[in-house]
């Protein structure tokens, strides 16, 4: 259960993180310094993740070798991130082009989500409509009528 609530958390929070870095790299940082300098920013969630990421290039690990790290601690989620990001640092291809397309698909998976959550509630606010609200419409409409009742069958 706790790996699935951190997997939503990380799908959550991913596309503000993208949207943050693609504002970073569009403001003419490379991809390293962008994801360092916004870092800060993000979820905690994926924020513990990066700073450990950040932390190994620190040590003198390069970018494209520290990123894998974020894959084996976030998930599937980041897997195409991690690759876009990796590409860019080993052949210099644009980051900025990729981050948009990536930050529009973790944007529609989340609204997909969010819609599925919303489809789900009705379903849930049944048990306490079932639990709650239905007795107490018995105790304070049906009782006083059954009481009322029966005490004019004892006349």
């Amino acid at each position: 259960m706790r790996a699935a609530a951190r997997r939503k958390g990380v799908e959550a929070a991913l596309p503000d993180a993208i949207d943050l870095v693609v504002l970073a790299v569009r403001a003419g940082l490379l991809p390293a310094a962008a994801l360092r300098e916004v870092h800060r920013y993000f979820a905690p969630v994926l924020r513990h993740a990066v700073s450990d990421v950040i932390a190994e290039m620190d040590t003198g690990t390069r970018f494209a070798d520290a990123l894998p790290a974020l894959v084996s601690d976030l998930g599937p989620a980041v897997a195409s991130l991690v690759d876009g990001f990796a590409a860019a640092d080993r052949d210099g291809l644009p980051l900025g082009p990729v981050l948009e397309r990536l930050a529009a698909d973790a944007r529609a998976q989340r609204r997909r989500n969010l819609d599925a959550a919303a489809r789900q509630l009705p379903v849930r606010l049944s048990v306490p409509l079932v639990l709650f609200t239905l007795p107490s419409f018995v105790l304070t409409a049906v009782v006083p009528l059954l009481l009322a009742a029966l005490s004019s069958l004892s006349r």
